[in-house]
């Protein structure tokens, strides 16, 4: 197994059953394989970088006390092609996710940079990007 630079990010959700709907459908489209799946989070895994999504707890302030709690800026997964970009979006529209930003050229990142963005179960940003020819 390739040594990807970052060994995994961990996602807090205060919906974890949707959640898994979500991403169940999201990372496999993007070639990530389920690599566990327990009563509180799961794992997926491609190239040696994995997302884990866990239990969470919302929260108002910013304050760290140890407990898993949702919320990050965005996560930009990777694509293949710019066709797989308009897949993910499709997939993702079907089942009825929040889509912030179809997919087109992001031009202010260069004009080789396709990307769509859309909202996960707990209201999170995941980006997915193509960039290149």
């Amino acid at each position: 197994m390739p040594v990807h630079p970052i060994h995994h990010l961990s996602i807090g959700t205060d919906a974890l059953n949707v959640a898994k709907k979500f991403y169940g459908v999201l990372l496999p489209a993007l070639g990530f394989d389920l690599v566990f799946d327990k009563d509180e989070s799961f794992g997926y895994q491609r190239e040696g970088f994995e997302i884990i999504v866990l239990k969470g707890e919302s929260t108002a302030d910013d304050l760290y006390d140890g407990k898993h709690r949702v919320g990050f800026d965005h996560l930009a997964l990777n694509a293949d092609s710019r066709a797989m970009v308009d897949e993910c979006a499709k997939l993702l529209d079907e089942m009825g996710a929040e889509v912030d930003d179809e997919p087109a050229v992001v031009t202010e990142y260069g004009d080789d940079y396709y990307a769509m963005w859309v909202r996960d179960p707990s209201g999170l940003r995941i980006e997915v990007v193509y960039q290149g020819a």
